[in-house]
């Protein structure tokens, strides 16, 4: 391996000082080059190359720099040895703008060592080296540290000394570009070897990568250039790790992850300057038409080739393979290249032709790398050769002298564009005719001017046919005719004429007839005279049998090809020579002298009847010539003739052709014709002669010449002859001769055989075969030039015959996919011409198969080498199975059409079909739009399934089923397409389009029918419709509604049901249900459309948003509520300010008066009083959302403001917000409204409901409202004395931002409105009139219609939401529970959940407790903690009075997060002890006392500092305006005050009926309601406010010495239960006891029969004395009631009951031993007398006696507990057992640890013993004693009970 000389580039930086070697540079790399091997082995060029690298890897260091110090991470020591010291130095650099002072350690082991340590002092920029000297004792690798002390830190510095190892360095990965499928790319890295040893190496890679080299030799400090190659074959992403393995064995390796990824290559094919020949058949292929082409010329076309891929598309062009064609007409100039991406590349395609007037056809495909796709191009081309054309076919020059010469003119032209090379078949110099120029060449469309001379040299008729050889052209022909007359001899003149009649003559056989015999005939009537003038034979001469046979009297149209080489010269003629001159060809060779050669014989014979006169009109001087000269020759004789030659000069070549002319003897006098059409011109004979006159010593000159010569035979029918044009040119400066070999094939014919070319000169030679066989045959022959053996031409060329063959395509069978009866099916059938030969063809199909069966085309004729594609029709007419035999007849494509072909070929294919039924589905069968907005528009798709066998033809119909009253619209359903076709066992997608245009239900029927294609479009072929599917929607416009309301900051204090009056809910939510008008849909969505400042508003809807009234300068007044979508289409909505539906303005326009209205928006706009957040949104359906509505109290007085409520393409309401701002130290009560409606009451009831009136006091100041209840009695008097209207509480105090409720009782009695106007008075201020209206109706004529029966007619705001207050993350499971109706003394409870979102915050909650003025409510647990992301259970409680009445209570939960609780508790723990110590503590101030001088150090150290006193100081006297704004003076250290609390509420609702009513309306819900029969006695107000005094006390952390008091206890519990062996006993005892089956199924009835009819022992079962069950029904009926939650008593009170209690559990203990005691003697004395039953029967009687006191006994204590059952206090204690198993049940399922929908199974009672009832009562007996009424959850002893439940 050669290694090129370099230097390694090195880059320091600060942070990495290593040696970094750029591989992209090949210079810095060694370069490998493998010959036949991969195995590469480096070696260096320049030694000095490894002393350099070594260096630097050793003194190169990675440093870093630390605190302003730039120092190395590590010294690292290389090829160190044993005992000898080696010393690097460490380089400390301050790079900051400081002294920097440090100092360090030295290391620890004693194998590194440096100076004395000393203290470093290091200015800015300064350096300093430390020397660290290493010293070894074994060979081992060497590890320490050197530290260095800084102020800011320690750092160190790693020694480290290695032994030499292995080690080559490369990169971790590889990635190499995109490839494409069968490309290569390749791309190289460096392999560096950072070790110290020589290391080999060898790679392993899998495939598709390749790595090059895969072995070498790397020495140390050098590189090795690898390359790697990535050749795909599947386009996936490829990922492989290559190995490199080396070291000692090859044990160590590196590893590099090589990522490659492969893709298709992709190759867009389009025809450059495309013409409108080219076709473009979408489908198949391209067309390329090259047009005419003249032959022997090229033309080319280009194609472009794009590349749309990211990867190189490497392609390859491919010709189709000809089997038959030996010398193709097309060429690419490109057989292989690479298009790189987004890139386009041209293709040139060459056509050269070589056949004329021939069609050529040739494919090319275009292969993509990979073979994935080939796109195949067809390439058309035509042939075009010259058509020269000459201007007479004939020239006459008439009679000439002996010795004159006579000369006349013609053109020759080309009509083509293709050039033209001509010469004429005339020796001009021996001939007495010629021709002046005798060769040519004709470009295109050019014309030439041809001399012909006539120069006879005996008297005689002269006639000569002289043929033009064109090359690539069949020979034209030119007559030229002449006489001579001498003074003696006159021949009959010839004319043009005389060869008209004698062409008929010979056609007709008479011309072997002298004119004296024609002559006499005629005369005699043997012959005839036709219309021409030419003789004919009469028919009436001939015999019938002969006029079958009797030629054709014209003379035929010859092609000039036969003629030309028929002309008699050869074996073969078209007609009968009249004379004959053999040979005509004579070669003398060499006649070097000076004697003359011999001379050769030439044989004439006379085939005629008549006399005839050889004359030879040869030149003088010529060295050839004929004796005699003269010759008269009988009829039917021959005579010999000589040929002499003499060479007139030496060493020279001489071919000529010598003529001469026969004629009738009695031509030669003109007097001797009688009859003019019997004259016949003479015939030409010709001998061509050649010789030379070389001697043998000498060398012929070597010719030079160019011949064009094909390689095939045209093509041509069995039997025919092909003809073919050869062109040679003499380039040379001398003459030149040619000749055809002997040894040529005998199978072909050369015309001229031999002859002489002149320098420039060119010879035009005409060759003809007969090709024999389908199979290429090969002609050779040989052109011998100059009369010299080696001076010879090889010509070689093929030929065939051209069978009439046409190559089928799918092996002559043709399939039809199933077809529906009635429609049609198409399958392609493509056939092929391989031969030269165009063909016609034609399909016969019988008659009784055309209306099954057709083809396109049926007819037509098929070029070489071309794919024609037909396209066959199968028309089943019923459902059967067909099968058809069909022909093909092909024949030669001729251009007569008369000419019937002479040979024809024909082909049968099998053709096979099914006509079968089908049908559509579609799927859905029912399509649902769901629910879609008026006006709108929606699309579906339908997928229409076809499952048959057949494609189906169809088309769709559409029938509404409109609603009523919308016949008149138009359908509002569409199709994007009615028609199709659908294929066999596949599915098509049609998009239905839905614009419903009113709100309504829509159906539709998609129906089908199938269409024929036979029948007209119009019509379907099944005639019938048939249901494909059912479409249904919804239209429907957006509805909205508000769920519930909520409020904060200010009017906290307004309950929810009054905020929700105040909103006027109902009237927005009555008016969102309704649908919007015309006017409304203006603008479907929120926009801005106004240029005024009070823009117009569409709807007649207006409402108020009332905010209540608050103090000036209070908190805002914050509302929220909860938007719910509950229609079915999704909506947005907005609010919209006066200023948000204003267009912008210029300032010139808005220039304008304003008025008072207007003024008032923009102050409430621009101060920004009202506010909505958010003021837009969208909702789908079901979605809710809150927005928060907030008011500020800025101004004194009302504010208004109109904001407009639109909904898109819906509702658009305009909301009137109004707020009220009070100024400070006013009263105010709020009024909504001067009406009010009582909730409807049935007449009759004696129990009306108590119905509540409310009074919101907005001011700052306490209010005393007064009803005025005289005017109630007025009403009284009139409904006779019955108090229709009752006032409970017609006097009270409203307290600041409080609402009252005033108790009022409507009593109907008739069924109609009441009405009472009420003034109700606030003393000290205003009043105002109230007008209270109720209504009264009779439930039996209503019935179910009732309002009551409906909760929600009275209760609007009855919901079921989750209300979340944004910010806070925790919220209610139900903001709102509503009970519904309930009976009085009720007790209802509903569990809901507090939940906690957070992730991270625990939060503690607790409720305010919220008496009632009848009726009592209970939460549980009041107090709690939530852990992040979890919830709570909470359990409310309702106990309803004995008054029927309305409840509707707001209940409040404040929430704060446990840290900023924690934090307060202990700021104040903190605050109280400080305060404490200002209490003890004060401070003398003595101004006289000097200070002492002390010792800081001495001072005892002070936790806190000594604050001043907390005293209240009197405020400042300020004005008035100054409340509220400035903040209050804070003491020196104030009181902590509690974090500001999230405010949770809970809504309920219920209303409760008299219990008869409640029975005669709600009969079967009664059994559902637990009837509380003890009332919880009413506190009194001092003791409320006790206990809310003593309430937060409760809330302070517990002690360190209660709780571990408590741990102590529990301790000792637990170890003595763990020490107690008969507690042990009894666990074991539980868990072996086995649970009998069939001991549940005891009954008494089986009990008695078993004491009758059975002889066998009874086991008398054992049961507890009735005094035991007595006193424990009388003890727990005792406890229940005496733990009953009646009321509030003293301390010592309870501590009596506590004393009482103990002292009765100690007597029922003693009597519970008794008892045991007195049932262990029965059981013994029992088991006994059983014993003694066994030898008398009367023992037995007495057992049956004892058995049925035991009954009777079981009866009585069955009785007793029947009794107990019904008394209240067991009642209450099953409902509090039942409703904590349900809570803790339900608690666990939230959890999910238990699964309410899993399957129930059957649990086995446990065994009848008297130890597990004993325990079972006991345990039940602990239980009760141990719970109450008021904690039912300590019940639960389960692992699985929540915490927070027991209390």
């Amino acid at each position: 391996m050669l290694i090129q000389k370099n230097q390694c580039h090195i880059t320091r930086t600060r942070e990495n000082c290593d040696c970094t070697m750029n591989t992209v540079n090949e210079d810095l790399c060694l370069s490998a080059s493998t010959l036949g091997s991969s195995s590469v082995t480096t070696q260096l060029v320049d030694p000095l190359d490894r002393k350099i690298c070594l260096i630097r890897r050793q003194n190169d260091v990675k440093k870093r720099v630390i605190w302003g110090i730039e120092v190395a991470e590590k010294l690292h020591w290389k090829g160190w040895e044993l005992g000898k010291e080696t010393t690097r130095t460490l380089v400390l650099k301050n790079l900051s703008l400081k002294t920097q002072k440090m100092k360090y350690r030295p290391p620890k082991t004693k194998f590194f060592f440096t100076i004395i340590p000393q203290p470093i002092f290091l200015s800015p920029g300064i350096t300093l080296t430390l020397p660290i000297v290493f010293r070894p004792l074994e060979a081992k690798e060497y590890t320490d540290q050197l530290w260095f002390e800084k102020e800011e830190g320690v750092f160190c510095v790693t020694l480290k000394a290695t032994l030499p190892c292995y080690k080559l360095d490369c990169p971790s990965s590889l990635q190499l570009p995109m490839c494409a499928l069968g490309d290569t790319v390749e791309t190289w890295f460096c392999l560096n070897n950072v070790g110290d040893l020589p290391t080999f190496f060898t790679w392993e890679v899998p495939a598709p990568f390749q790595i090059l080299p895969t072995t070498g030799l790397l020495e140390p400090g050098l590189g090795c250039k690898i390359k790697v190659t990535f050749e795909p074959l599947i386009a996936v992403i490829h990922e492989v790790e290559a190995l490199c393995w080396y070291g000692k064995g090859n044990k160590q390796k590196n590893s590099i992850n090589i990522q490659a990824a492969a893709k298709c290559a992709q190759l867009l094919v389009s025809i450059k300057h495309k013409g409108l020949e080219d076709q473009d058949q979408e489908g198949f292929q391209k067309v390329v038409h090259f047009g005419y082409v003249s032959v022997g010329s090229v033309a080319e076309r280009q194609i472009r080739l794009y590349n749309p891929s990211a990867v190189n598309a490497p392609f390859k062009i491919e010709m189709a393979e000809h089997v038959l064609t030996k010398d193709p007409s097309f060429s690419c100039s490109t057989s292989q290249g690479i298009v790189p991406p987004g890139e386009k590349k041209c293709l040139s395609l060459f056509f050269h032709p070589k056949t004329l007037d021939s069609r050529a056809i040739d494919y090319f495909s275009i292969i993509p790398s990979g073979c994935a796709t080939k796109t195949l191009l067809q390439v058309v081309g035509f042939c075009r050769g010259p058509d020269a054309v000459l201007q007479h076919s004939c020239v006459n020059f008439h009679w000439v002298k002996l010795g004159e010469r006579r000369e006349q003119t013609l053109w020759i032209e080309n009509q083509s564009d293709c050039q033209a090379h001509f010469q004429f078949d005339i020796d001009c110099q021996e001939s007495v005719f010629s021709i002046r120029p005798a060769f040519g060449t004709l470009a295109g469309k050019t014309r030439m001017t041809l001399h012909c001379a006539y120069q006879p040299t005996h008297p005689i008729i002269s006639f000569r046919r002289v043929a033009c050889l064109i090359h690539h052209q069949d020979p034209l022909f030119l007559d030229l005719i002449g006489t001579c007359h001498s003074d003696s001899i006159k021949p009959a003149i010839l004319t043009p004429q005389h060869l008209t009649w004698y062409r008929t003559h010979l056609a007709r056989g008479l011309t072997l007839y002298p004119p004296d015999i024609l002559a006499a005939m005629l005369k005699e009537k043997k012959l005839e005279r036709d219309e021409d003038g030419a003789l004919i034979l009469p028919i009436e001469s001939l015999p019938m049998q002969e006029l079958e046979d009797l030629p054709d009297q014209k003379y035929p149209n010859i092609p000039p090809m036969t003629e030309y080489f028929f002309d008699g010269t050869r074996d073969l003629a078209i007609f009968p020579p009249a004379v004959c001159l053999e040979p005509i060809d004579v070669d003398f060779g060499a006649c070097p002298g000076p004697e003359a050669p011999n001379p050769v014989p030439l044989c004439l014979r006379n085939y005629t009847k008549g006399k005839i006169t050889v004359v030879w009109t040869g030149r003088s001087d010529c060295p050839f010539w004929v004796t005699p000269v003269t010759s008269d020759v009988p009829p039917l004789k021959s005579i010999a003739l000589r040929l002499y030659f003499q060479p007139s000069s030496p060493n020279c070549l001489y071919a000529v052709e010598l003529e001469a002319f026969a004629v009738y003897k009695v031509l030669q006098c003109y007097s001797n014709i009688e009859e003019d059409c019997t004259v016949v011109p003479s015939w030409c004979l010709k001998v061509r002669a050649r010789g030379h006159s070389y001697s043998p010593a000498l060398e012929h000159h070597i010719p030079h010449y160019s011949l064009d010569s094909p390689q095939t035979f045209p093509a041509v029918s069995p039997g025919k002859p092909s003809y073919r044009s050869l062109f040679l040119v003499n380039k040379g400066s001398m003459l030149m001769t040619f000749s055809l070999a002997p040894n040529s094939s005998s199978d072909i014919t050369l015309r001229p055989s031999s002859g002489l070319i002149g320098p420039g000169a060119h010879q035009v030679f005409l060759i003809s075969t007969y090709p024999k066989g389908t199979s290429w045959r090969q002609h050779i022959f040989y052109l011998n030039f100059n009369f010299y053996p080696q001076y010879l031409k090889e010509v070689s060329m093929q030929s065939r015959e051209e069978p009439l063959d046409l190559k089928l395509d799918t092996h002559k069978s043709i399939y039809f996919k199933p077809t529906w009866v009635g429609c049609s099916s198409t399958s392609n059938f493509t056939f092929h011409n391989p031969s030269r030969l165009p063909l016609q063809f034609e399909w016969r199909v019988s008659q009784e198969h055309q209306k099954v069966l057709a083809v396109q085309p049926s007819k037509g004729t098929i070029h070489p080498n071309e794919n024609l594609t037909l396209t066959w029709i199968f028309s089943p007419l019923e459902e059967i199975k067909y099968l058809f035999r069909v022909g093909i007849w092909v024949w030669e494509a001729r251009q007569s059409q008369k000419t019937k072909p002479q040979a024809t070929v024909h082909y049968r294919i099998r053709l096979v079909g099914m006509g079968v039924t089908g049908c559509l589905s579609a799927k859905p069968v029912e399509l649902d739009f769901g629910n879609v907005l008026v006006n709108s528009q929606e699309v579906k798709p339908l997928v229409l399934l076809n499952d048959g066998n057949c494609t189906l033809y169809y088309r769709l119909v559409l029938e509404q089923h409109r609603p009523k009253g919308l016949h008149s619209d138009p359908c509002a359903l569409e199709f994007d397409h009615s028609e199709g076709t659908m294929p066999p066992h596949s599915q098509d997608t049609i998009y239905l389009t839905a614009r419903p245009k009113v709100r309504s239900q829509y159906s539709w029927t998609i129906s089908y029918c199938l269409l024929s294609q036979r029948a007209p479009p119009t019509n379907s072929m099944d005639g019938k419709k048939k249901a494909l599917c059912h479409v249904s929607l919804a239209a429907a416009y957006p509805l909205l509604s508000v769920l519930d309301i909520c409020s904060m900051g200010s009017t906290e204090g307004i309950t929810r049901k009054h905020l929700w009056h105040l909103f006027s809910l109902d009237t927005l939510n009555s008016y969102l249900a309704r649908d919007p008008t015309a006017k409304e849909l203006t603008y479907k969505v929120p926009t801005r459309h106004s240029m005024s400042r009070t823009p117009p508003i569409f709807t007649p809807l207006k409402l108020d948003f009332n905010f209540g009234a608050a103090p000036h300068n209070a908190l805002p007044s914050v509302v929220l509520l909860v938007l719910k979508n509950c229609g079915l289409v999704p909506l947005d909505w907005a609010f919209l300010f006066p200023s948000d539906q204003q267009l912008d303005l210029d300032l010139w326009v808005e220039q304008e008066d304003l008025n008072s209205n207007e003024l008032h928006q923009m102050r409430a706009e621009d101060n920004s009083l009202f506010s909505i957040n958010p003021k837009t949104g969208s909702l789908n359906p079901g979605q809710e959302q809150m927005v928060e509505f907030t008011y500020r109290h800025l101004f004194v007085g009302t504010d208004r403001l109109s904001v407009l409520f639109k909904v898109s393409h819906g509702r658009e309401i305009l909301l009137q917000f109004i707020g009220v701002t009070v100024k400070l130290e006013q009263k105010y009560v709020h009024f909504t409204s001067t009406i009010h409606q009582f909730i409807p009451v049935p007449i009759g009831d004696t129990l009306p409901p108590r119905q509540i009136y409310e009074l919101y006091n907005g001011g700052s100041v306490p209010v005393t409202y007064e009803v005025q209840v005289s005017v109630l009695s007025k009403v009284q008097e009139k409904n006779f004395d019955h108090p229709i209207f009752c006032c409970l509480n017609p006097k009270g105090d409203i307290q600041p931002g409080t609402t009252a409720r005033i108790l009022w009782i409507f009593s109907p009695i008739e069924a109609k409105t009441y009405t009472v106007e009420v003034p109700i008075h606030i003393i000290g201020w205003n009043s105002a009139v109230v007008c209270f209206q109720g209504v009264g109706y009779d439930p039996c004529v209503m019935g179910d219609t009732a309002p009551f029966h409906s909760i929600s007619s009275w209760d609007s705001s009855s919901i079921s939401s989750r209300l979340m207050v944004p910010g806070q993350n925790v919220f209610l499971s139900q903001s709102h529970i509503s009970l519904g109706n309930i009976p009085v003394q009720s007790k209802c409870s509903r569990l809901f959940f507090l939940n906690n979102i957070s992730k991270n915050e625990t939060i503690v909650f607790t409720w305010k407790p919220r008496s009632l003025d009848f009726g009592e409510v209970t939460v549980s647990p009041m107090e709690g903690e939530v852990g992040p992301e979890e919830g709570a259970p909470i359990l409310v409680t309702l106990k309803a009075s004995v008054h029927a009445s309305f409840y509707s209570i707001d209940l409040i939960c404040k929430v704060y997060q446990r840290e900023l609780m924690r934090q307060y508790h202990k700021e104040l723990q903190e605050w109280n002890e400080e305060k404490a110590r200002q209490e003890v503590e004060f401070t003398i101030t003595d101004r006289k006392v000097k200070r002492r001088a002390y010792c800081a150090a001495h001072e005892p150290p002070k936790k806190y500092k000594t604050l001043p006193p907390i005293t209240n100081q009197p405020p400042l006297n300020r004005p008035a305006t100054w409340n509220l704004k400035l903040a209050k003076k804070e003491t020196s250290w104030p009181c902590p005050q509690p974090p500001v609390p999230g405010l949770l509420c809970l809504g309920l609702t219920a209303r409760a009926h008299a219990t008869d009513y409640y029975l005669a309306n709600f009969f079967s819900e009664f059994p559902c309601h637990f009837l509380y029969r003890e009332l919880p006695k009413k506190k009194s107000s001092k003791e409320e406010s006790k206990s809310s005094e003593e309430l937060p006390d409760k809330k302070g952390p517990v002690s360190r010495q209660k709780q571990q008091l408590l741990v102590d206890c529990l301790t000792s519990i637990i170890r003595g239960l763990l020490e107690d062996k008969n507690f042990h006993n009894a666990v074991d005892q539980n868990l072996v006891e086995q649970v009998p089956y069939f001991c549940q199924f005891w009954n008494e009835q089986s009990a008695r029969f078993l004491a009758q009819k059975s002889s066998l022992y009874l086991v008398p079962i054992l049961s507890l004395p009735p005094s035991y069950e007595g006193r424990k029904s009388k003890e727990q009926e005792e406890d229940l009631f005496g733990k009953m939650p009646g009321g509030q008593e003293d301390d010592e009170e309870e501590e009596e009951d506590e004393e009482e209690a103990e002292e009765e559990e100690e007597e029922i203990e003693e009597e519970m031993s008794k008892d045991e005691e007195d049932i262990d003697k029965d059981a013994k004395m029992t088991w006994s007398g059983i014993k003694v039953t066994e030898t008398s029967q009367h023992s037995l009687q007495w057992q049956w006696q004892q058995d049925l006191k035991t009954i009777i006994k079981e009866e009585t204590e069955s009785d007793e507990k029947e009794a107990i059952g019904r008394l209240p206090a067991f009642a209450n204690l099953q409902e509090a057992i039942l409703e904590n198993m349900i809570q803790n049940i339900l608690v666990e399922a939230s959890r999910g640890e238990v699964v309410l929908t899993s399957r129930p199974r059957i649990i086995a009672l446990p065994p009848v013993s008297m130890h597990r009832t004993d325990n079972l009562l006991q345990m039940s007996q602990g239980d009760v004693l141990c719970s109450g009424m008021q904690h039912p959850d300590c019940l639960l002893v389960s692992a699985s009970s929540p915490s927070n439940m027991t209390t």
